[in-house]
């Protein structure tokens, strides 16, 4: 997976996504309490198998899922703007824990967020 992050012009953040072709972009203008909660989530992944978090937007909201089996990670990011749309898949990877969650936490710490969710 591919994994870039970026703060616009407007103070959210911009992540780019791709795997195998298919690429995704998914914002948050929760700054920074976005990039700690996906911390959490990959921590909650990496404890328990399993880990989610919201990143919220205006006139909806992502959820980036997380499934740890063994050194495996499934990434599915959905996308829901109002309970009458319901949930859109936007992305999903499944990859090595290690590469994957390297890739995220250096984008974060690249951006100073780094710790637990606050």
């Amino acid at each position: 997976m591919e994994f870039t992050l970026d703060i616009d012009d407007l103070g959210r953040f911009v992540a780019r996504i791709g795997d195998a072709g298919t690429e995704a972009v998914v914002t948050a203008s929760n700054v920074p309490n976005a990039g700690r909660d996906l911390l959490g989530a990959l921590a909650d992944a990496e404890a328990g198998g399993d880990g989610e978090c919201t990143w919220e937007e205006q006139g909806g909201d992502y959820r980036w899922m997380f499934k740890r089996v063994g050194g495996q990670l499934t990434v599915a990011v959905m996308w829901s703007g109002g309970t009458i749309m319901g949930w859109r898949h936007v992305f999903r990877t499944e990859g090595n824990f290690d590469d994957l969650a390297r890739s995220l936490r250096d984008e974060l710490t690249r951006l100073g967020i780094a710790g637990p969710p606050a």
